[in-house]
């Protein structure tokens, strides 16, 4: 057979740009791993895309699974363009190009070949729209635009793509669950999309909060509520637990004027809420307008005694007024903490909440402390400075019997709010004990130390007394930092209160005066205006230990002023007979504490350990 040759023939001639398109198509394919992509060509009817690229994302068994997020890439290939003198490739592309890859939901990237140097450089499509944008805001009036290409398209800018349409198709699944284009009756539910490009629906946030804010607020988790009430806007209005929960959470957080605005506005609807609901609410508002020196310290006191005497204001309330009441009793010791137990007996008697015993108990313990330390030095009134080893007297060796027995109460109810995981009742029985042993060194070192008509104020502290000091300033540095982190800012603020009374009283003056430095930082930077004034006193010569030595100077010289009247001498030497005659003691016997009730589901653990 005789073939004429080709150049005889009348054949199609090679395109030398389909030869460019063919060579660039098969370069760009080999960058893209064919195990993270899926790749599938548009020749049909194409109108500016070139390839759709479909995501492949491991799966936990090892295997690899289609996603379906896509992504668009429209391919420009050439022989001819130069490179810039800044380094980068100059092309023209029409404005009807740019607007059809910006229809499409998910993201669209020109991809540019230049072939004599064999380099693909990339650019996202909507960057480019915004650069045009910001630019000429009526840039798609123009019939081109010229796109200059500087980024290179290399491995990490493939992972770059792939992160980026991974992040876009998760955002639009979330979407999805929301939305119904055609579906219009339901407009106040609107969506949030934070930074993260997590996708929140309004609606489902604020029925979220009210169904499981009691929950978070008990567990502290003042931030959780915090962030979920910053990605509920816009919204038209919210359910009334949705607003107490959230102005709880910021008035923890110490952000009091967004405490107020969400306290009163679910005030507005206290209709919804029972008796001990509504008392939370005004008692939070209250507590707010109080810190932010809105109203004064007598105004506050009047209206909790208002909260507290409400019928039915819950457990807590009554817990407080019964404590308040102790407070005020104007009665003996004696029978004034009667009365208190009885008060509490009547609460604690049907209340099921482990965590509402614990909260009780801390008062009962508060109470007791008191009491007993009133007793102490009450009781060496009778022979104070005139007893040459008073503590060895009857009075100090039976009140050493209540402390341990204090003690051993105070330990069984830090183990009992253990158990229940009620951390932040444990640590206010921390609390309640280091200012027992401040307040019990109080004692011990003035009523050692006491001449004739006034305590030597220059005898120092024991050394052994300030070491133990010492560390509890240290365990008061913790329970600051734990009270702080789950947002207590009062609790922390009153921790380092007591610390600067402790460093004062054990002779450390610039270590307290450091501290009280510090409180008033932080009182500031929270705006607790009225708890600077609260604490003002204490932080200017009103600590514990100065007002105990001017009050019992103050009960001393009056004794011993009606002992001359009555032709005594108050300051005579007393045998071991006289000083051991007399003690009186308002405890004694302790209120019963009942540690059976526990929280749901440790009890059912207990009830399956029985069972089994």
């Amino acid at each position: 057979m005789v073939y004429n040759s080709f150049e005889d023939q009348n054949l199609p001639k090679v395109n030398p740009n389909e030869s460019l398109e063919t060579i660039s198509e098969y370069h760009l394919l080999s960058m893209f791993p064919v195990e993270k992509f899926q790749i599938r060509a548009e020749k049909e009817r194409d109108k500016g895309i070139d390839f759709h690229i479909e995501l492949k994302k491991e799966l936990g068994s090892g295997d690899w699974g289609y996603t379906n997020y896509q992504c668009a890439i429209q391919l420009k290939a050439t022989n001819t363009i130069k490179q810039s003198d800044d380094g980068s490739y100059g092309l023209q592309l029409s404005t009807s190009n740019i607007n059809y890859l910006l229809n499409n939901p998910m993201p669209a990237y020109y991809i540019f070949y230049h072939h004599p140097t064999k380099a693909f450089f990339y650019e996202n499509v909507k960057n480019f729209a915004l650069q045009l944008q910001n630019k000429n805001p009526e840039w798609h009036k123009q019939q081109t635009h010229k796109i200059y290409f500087t980024k290179r398209l290399d491995e990490h800018a493939i992972q770059y793509i792939y992160d980026e349409t991974y992040a876009h198709g998760d955002t639009l699944k979330h979407i999805n669950q929301f939305i119904n284009p055609l579906e219009t009756r339901n407009n106040s539910d609107r969506l949030v999309i934070d930074a993260d490009l997590e996708v929140y629906s309004v609606a489902q946030n604020i029925e979220f909060i009210d169904q499981f804010g009691a929950h978070l607020i008990n567990k502290n988790r003042f931030n959780t509520v915090i962030e979920i009430e910053k990605r509920s806007w816009p919204r038209d209005s919210a359910t009334p637990r949705f607003y107490l929960f959230c102005g709880i959470a910021y008035y923890q957080r110490g952000n009091l004027f967004k405490a107020l605005e969400l306290l009163n506005d679910a005030k507005k609807l206290s209709a919804e809420f029972d008796p001990q609901g509504k008392a939370i609410i005004e008692h939070t508002i209250l507590s707010a307008r109080y810190l932010l020196d809105m109203i004064t310290k007598d105004e506050f006191d009047l209206q909790m005694e208002k909260i507290n005497s409400l019928v039915d204001a819950g457990s807590f309330f009554q817990i407080e007024k019964a404590y308040e009441s102790l407070s005020l009793n104007r009665a003996q010791p004696a029978a004034a903490i009667g009365q208190f137990y009885d008060s509490m007996k009547k609460i604690i008697e049907n209340e099921k909440s482990a965590i509402v015993r614990i909260v009780a108990y801390n008062k009962i313990m508060e109470a007791e402390s008191s009491i007993l330390l009133h007793d102490l030095a009450m009781n060496f009134s009778f022979f104070i400075g005139r007893a040459k080893k008073p503590f060895q007297s009857r009075s100090f060796l039976e009140w050493q019997q209540l402390e341990w027995k204090f003690l051993d109460r105070l330990k069984a109810i830090a183990e009992y709010a253990n158990k229940c995981d009620y951390h932040m009742g444990s640590a206010y029985l921390t609390l309640v004990s280091i200012k027992w042993n401040y307040e019990k060194s109080i004692h011990i070192h003035y009523l050692g130390c006491w001449n004739k008509r006034n305590f030597d104020l220059h005898q120092p502290v024991n050394g052994l007394i300030v070491q133990m000091l010492e560390k509890l300033c240290n365990s008061l540095d913790q329970l600051s930092q734990l009270y702080q982190t789950n947002d207590y800012i009062e609790n922390m603020i009153s921790s380092m209160i007591l610390k600067f009374q402790i460093q004062h009283f054990s002779g450390k003056y610039e270590e307290a005066n450091q501290t009280k430095d510090k409180i008033l930082q932080d009182i500031d930077s929270h705006g607790f205006h009225g708890l600077k004034k609260e604490y003002e006193p204490i932080l200017n010569k009103g600590t514990a230990h100065e007002s105990f030595v001017k009050k019992y100077t103050l009960l001393m010289n009056s004794l011993q002023d009606s002992a001359c009247e009555k032709g005594f001498d108050p300051y005579r030497m007393l045998s071991e007979n006289e000083m051991n005659y007399k003690t009186v003691w308002s405890i004694r016997n302790f209120i019963m504490l009942d540690f059976s009730i526990f929280p749901e589901k440790l009890a059912q653990e207990a009830q399956n350990t029985s069972n089994s």
